[in-house]
């Protein structure tokens, strides 16, 4: 997704995003704190998008942009066309090959995050040094914030840096890399470091409320980070998110198995508490986007 243009009234974005779906632009609108962005899915449309905003932006109600009619395909889409048929209400999209197209490389943040992941990883002695674990942790009491309450909010979010194993970090830096990096290109950084530290205070709190304070991890933030994508790709697939099926299962059937106990010593509330927050999110992202409001 690139984006097209940036506007401050809800009216002149639709005149805008209508007129370039009766061009035949795959676009989408998104709304942030009052300002709409159109974004654009091929970047092979963006040129002709660019060159219709600044046009648009100079003369607004000029007829072509109020009485716009939709046109015929362009010639690559019907060599490649797009699978018919309603997606649950939304737009299907073809977006395996274009998700498989795009860069791979993860996005400043999430790098961000990657790094301080393993170097608290590194300098806790894989998760063995206890005084540095306990700077970390949500708490130190089993009952109370105490330590938050008295002024140290960090810890509400810190408890995502902690691994105590090879696997265990392994595997949340992976999909961190592979989901953050979509989240962080698509919908930026500003609303990718809010979603994260959204994630990162549900889910540490809903594990230390149902089962104590001496746990850490990044995989109730990586749930989140799943359940938002998959919920995206299923009901709003003109976002560009893209996650197989394939994937989505064992991601599912991981969290399944951690929660009946196959795997001891799990963060389970953590992944519960991301998870619920990812597709809640998603769910309302796509909402609005269906009736027309994003």
């Amino acid at each position: 997704m690139r984006k097209a243009g940036d506007f401050n009234e809800q009216k002149k974005a639709l005149r805008f995003w209508n007129y370039l779906k009766a061009k035949g632009v795959d676009s989408s609108l998104e709304e942030d704190d009052g300002e709409w962005t159109v974004w654009v899915a091929d970047e092979d449309d963006l040129q002709i998008a660019t060159e219709e905003f600044n046009e648009f932006a100079e003369t607004p109600d000029d007829q072509k942009f109020t009485t716009a009619t939709p046109l015929q395909k362009p010639q690559k889409e019907e060599q490649d066309p797009k699978p018919k048929g309603p997606a649950q209400g939304f737009s299907e999209q073809n977006l395996r090959d274009r998700w498989q197209k795009r860069e791979r490389s993860s996005g400043v943040l999430t790098m961000s995050l990657l790094i301080t992941s393993v170097a608290v990883y590194l300098l806790s002695g894989m998760g063995t040094n206890k005084e540095i674990l306990k700077g970390f942790y949500i708490s130190l009491q089993s009952e109370g914030l105490t330590e938050v309450l008295n002024g140290q909010f960090w810890r509400l979010f810190t408890p995502i840096f902690l691994h105590f194993s090879p696997l265990h970090i392994l595997f949340n830096m992976y999909w961190l890399h592979v989901l953050g990096s979509q989240i962080e290109r698509l919908k930026g950084s500003k609303f990718f470091i809010t979603f994260v530290l959204a994630l990162a205070l549900f889910s540490n709190l809903a594990q230390f409320f149902m089962s104590g304070p001496l746990f850490g991890g990044m995989s109730g933030v990586v749930y989140g980070l799943f359940g938002y994508v998959f919920i995206k790709c299923k009901f709003d697939p003109g976002d560009g998110f893209y996650i197989d099926s394939f994937t989505a299962n064992i991601m599912f059937g991981w969290f399944a198995l951690c929660f009946l106990g196959v795997f001891p010593s799990i963060a389970n509330w953590a992944h519960a508490g991301g998870l619920l927050v990812g597709l809640a999110w998603g769910y309302g992202s796509a909402l609005r986007w269906n009736r027309g409001k994003r």
